[in-house]
């Protein structure tokens, strides 16, 4: 397994030494029609001293003028001091033989030149040989000249053919450097992101991790760690949140246990006085008020023991209604404390999958936040079985699960609704309720974490929670649980 640094290192270094190489390559390109241009310049430099060198033959033949003879020796000697200092220059232009050639028509002009400067006036044979030299001379030159252009023509060409080559290579290399470092790093990164969006949206499922590079691999196994540390601080949290919602139940069901207690203690005193004396009927039915009033305060104490013990989620089907009595059994001092009535409108055969302990503590949160919403506050519990539709949700609730709330998915659900008159949520509020820690209570009153487990539970049961308020006039909170193929 090979580390992302080691890729990319690999993969610039590749790059820089295709770099390099490129850029060499083009240098001696640029070196060879330097070398080109000076071959041109040079036969440039040998054409241009013949031709000046038959023009002022001209004019020495049309006004028998001395000087431009001279100027034509001159112009000769220059054409020779070119051919025999450029001499590899000139080769590998045109063959030795024309060097050569060429060098022998200049002397031989020079010689003829010279000659026909002291005899002047001079024959026409004389004249005619220096023409003949001179044109001998010229056409030598221009086919250096056509030999130059030729060859020059033909570097360019290559040099378009080798840049063209050398671009495209670059090119095609630069792309497979591409797609390897996206094969390798990018598409990585890519799938990273991917894996990290549901834990963004609150899943915290781990990471696979299965990668071709060692940070891959170490990123996720950190992430794996993380996750696994916030899961067991999660789990934490909502114990202490148990625990807290415990200590304050204590009171209520302190004065719930109270009054069978206080009962049993009646009966009983009635039983021993009047033991011998009583009727049987009547000490029937104080026997009768003892072992109610005993079933009454074991109920409590179960479902305290319920909801404090701490259990891995497990489904189960679940009555709805007996549950929510089960709840209010737990609440009823508080209720009772807060001067809140509930009326339950749950049908009696509703059922369900779920945890009964986690969503027991569910009905426990909500139904203490809509106690504490008021004063002398009327809360409205119901529920319908599954469907695949729901009650419309007004545009301003907040919304938290899997399902939406909104039913987008042709999913069977069964909605619970949980309704109370009392002060209501602000518009700024609302959207916060379900951040973990965030609370309008005063110091010491809670810990904000309330809404937060409640919707940690709903979507543990793949679920949804909405909640729709306006200030002075109440909240509603809905819960939509999946029927889980389980039919009323």
């Amino acid at each position: 397994m090979i580390s992302i640094h080691r890729k990319i290192t690999f993969a610039f270094s590749s790059l820089a030494v295709l770099v390099v190489g490129v850029a060499a390559l083009a240098f001696l390109d640029l070196l060879f029609l330097e070398r080109q241009v000076e071959q041109g310049i040079t036969i440039t430099t040998l054409e241009t001293a013949i031709q000046d060198m038959r023009r002022e033959e001209k004019n020495l033949f049309l006004y028998q003028d001395v000087s431009a003879g001279q100027a034509a020796d001159t112009f000769a000697a220059t054409a020779l001091q070119t051919l025999q200092t450029s001499p590899q220059t000139l080769a590998e232009v045109g063959n030795v033989m024309q060097i050569s050639q060429l060098q022998t028509i200049l002397h031989t002009y020079r010689q003829l030149l010279a000659n026909h400067l002291q005899r002047l006036p001079a024959d026409s044979t004389l004249e005619s040989s220096i023409r003949a030299q001179g044109h001998l001379a010229s056409q030598l030159a221009e086919s250096l000249t056509l030999q130059e252009r030729r060859l020059l023509n033909t570097a360019i060409a290559d040099a378009k053919w080798a840049q063209v080559l050398g671009v495209g290579i670059l090119s095609a290399l630069l792309v497979l450097i591409a797609w390897l470092l996206d094969r390798s790093v990018i598409t990585p990164m890519k799938r990273l992101m991917a894996d990290l969006t549901p834990i963004a949206e609150g899943h915290f499922e781990r990471l696979d991790v299965r990668a071709r590079s060692t940070e891959m691999v170490s990123l996720r196994q950190a992430f794996n760690r993380l996750l696994d540390e916030l899961e067991a601080r999660r789990r934490r949290l909502i114990q202490s949140e148990k625990l807290a919602a415990l200590g304050v139940l204590v009171s209520g069901v302190a004065h719930e246990l109270n009054n069978p207690l206080s009962n049993i203690s009646s009966s009983s005193q009635l039983l021993l006085e009047e033991l011998d004396s009583a009727e049987p009927d009547t000490l029937r039915e104080w026997a009768h008020t003892i072992d109610s009033e005993t079933e009454r305060a074991r109920r409590i104490v179960d479902a305290l023991q319920d909801f404090g013990r701490r259990q891995e989620p497990h489904l189960e089907t679940v009555n709805l209604a007996d549950l929510l009595e089960r709840t209010l059994l737990l609440l009823r001092g508080h209720l009772r404390k807060a001067g809140a009535t509930v009326e339950n409108h749950v049908p009696l055969d509703l059922t369900l999958p779920a945890d009964a302990q986690r969503l027991q503590q569910v009905f426990i949160n909500l139904l203490r936040n809509a106690a504490e919403s008021g004063t002398n506050l009327t809360l409205h519990i119901r529920a319908q079985g599954c469907s695949l539709s729901g009650t419309p949700l007004p545009p301003n609730a907040t919304v938290v699960g899997e399902l939406g709330c909104q039913v987008r998915q042709r999913q069977p659900m069964i909605e619970i609704s949980i309704e109370d008159n009392g002060a209501g949520i602000s518009a700024a509020v609302l959207p916060r309720v379900f951040e973990p820690f965030y609370t309008t209570r005063a110091p010491g009153q809670g810990m904000g974490l309330g809404l937060y487990i409640v919707q940690e539970i709903i979507q543990e049961h793949d679920g949804c929670i909405a909640i729709a308020s306006q200030p002075g006039q109440g909240t509603w909170v809905v819960l939509r649980l999946p029927c889980g193929g389980h039919y009323p």
